[in-house]
């Protein structure tokens, strides 16, 4: 999950109209000493007398494609090299002939790399030749419709920018590529139109070969993929969250088509770490996971046999990480306020949570008879002082964990194979974040 990005002086809906912000005023330029230009000294080195004027950024040859209305038109699956050059902005139209699609777009901008001389200084002494470093401005993407109207945009702060949005109806849509006023930035723009009817049986769809863990199809945090699952074809995908952080999956489909499952798998020995096998039209896992690569989730059609049959579904991948917690926000175990309303966990098993004053959080976990079973339950003292107490299935205290500093844990012997319920709560009705993990031993 992806933290809220806020855009001042201008929405995102507005954005298709925001002019470029003028340069901050020059606090110095009515005072400034003698011999001193009001305006900025950029050293470019030794004079070039046969150099000729500086081009700058030289923007590529679609130009001039700076509006929507003179967006450059591309073809469902085009990809191309583009340039964009400060507050110019670049404009790509798709045309969508029918209903029930989605329309993908990606922009993935390339690091310029320079060469050039430079004295350091470090631990010993010397001077030392070397290149450049790789520099990379950050562009982001808006998608419209006929009108001009946002109907999606990606405003992250990495080198890839990707949506995948199911447009109203048939139409030309338009990406809008924009950067800062200063950037010059090399990118490359990919753009899809996925529809429901594309999505069939035995075709398949674009994202094959992944119908196994070493060959799981890539897919970007947040932004949903369209695909379609044949008889017992199933499809894998990548689970890129950040390690430490839960992995928050969902695929949504027409159940009347056929009945989809999905599961979170590892890739090294196929092993499921979680499922969900309901019968709507929405299959859900959640999944704290430390070492996200080794990892993938699976998609399958319900005893699937016959590969002309199967149905179309989207999935989408997000993240809860430790820093999407908080008051009232809560946490993903919700509601899970009460004994009766407590969220189930394996013997061995992990989640991120928040306790927020009043607000407790309740555990079910049914142990082994014979085995001894952990519970642990980190966090910094110093944000909130957090208790926790195990209770018997009628309610009864078994035991109880309440030191003063960083982390609680409770050991449980289990003579028998009832359900025991892990209480976790604020001591004064202290607010904090934590990680609770279950671990299990047997004789």
């Amino acid at each position: 999950m992806r933290a809220p990005i806020f855009v001042s002086l201008c929405s995102l809906a507005s954005l298709i109209a925001c002019p470029a912000e003028p340069p901050p005023d020059d606090a110095d330029a009515g005072t400034s000493s003698p011999g001193r230009p009001p305006f900025e000294i950029v050293d470019a080195g030794p004079v070039d007398t046969d150099a000729g004027s500086d081009p700058g950024c030289v923007d590529d040859d679609r130009e001039d494609n700076d509006s929507q209305a003179t967006a450059t038109t591309l073809a469902d699956g085009d990809s191309v090299e583009a340039r964009f050059c400060g507050g110019d902005d670049d404009w790509f139209a798709v045309d969508v002939a029918q209903a029930d699609c989605a329309v993908a777009v990606t922009v993935v901008a390339h690091a310029d790399v320079g060469e050039g001389e430079g004295e350091g200084e470090g631990e010993g002494e010397g001077e030392g030749e070397g290149e450049g470093e790789a520099t990379l401005d950050d562009l982001d993407v808006v998608l419209v419709d006929d009108g001009g109207n946002v109907v999606g945009g990606a405003s992250g702060l990495g080198p890839r920018e990707a949506l995948n949005v199911r447009v109203a109806g048939a139409g030309r849509y338009a990406a809008r590529v924009r950067g800062g006023s200063n950037d010059d930035v090399a990118y490359t723009l990919t753009v899809a139109v996925t529809c429901g009817g594309e999505q069939v049986c035995p075709a398949d769809d674009v994202h094959e070969d992944n119908d196994g863990a070493a060959s799981a199809a890539a897919v970007d945090v947040g932004v949903a993929v369209d695909a379609a699952v044949c008889g017992g074809d199933v499809d894998y995908w990548e689970l890129p969250v950040q390690p430490g952080c839960i992995a928050d999956v969902n695929a949504t489909f027409d159940h009347g088509r056929g009945d989809v499952d999905l599961f979170v798998v590892e890739r090294a020995t196929g092993d499921e770490s979680a499922s969900s096998r309901g019968t709507g039209d929405r299959e859900r896992v959640r999944l704290l996971l430390d070492e996200p690569a080794n990892f993938a989730a699976r998609v399958e059609l319900f005893r699937g046999t016959d590969p002309a049959v199967g149905n179309g579904y989207r999935l989408v991948v997000d993240e809860i990480c430790p820093g999407d917690l908080g008051c009232p926000g809560d946490d993903p175990n919700e509601e899970n306020d009460t004994r009766q309303t407590a969220k189930t966990l394996g013997k061995e098993d992990a989640t991120l949570g928040v306790v927020c004053g009043v607000d407790e959080d309740f555990f079910r976990v049914t142990p082994q008879s014979g085995c001894t079973t952990t519970f642990d339950v980190l966090f910094t003292h110093a944000d909130g002082d957090i208790d926790i107490e195990l209770l018997d299935s009628g309610g009864g205290r078994i035991a109880s964990a309440a030191s003063s500093d960083d982390d609680e844990q409770l050991r449980y012997s289990a003579g028998n194979n009832n359900a025991v319920v892990l209480r976790v709560f604020g001591f004064q009705d202290a607010q904090n974040r934590y990680r609770l993990t279950t671990t299990t031993t047997c004789p």
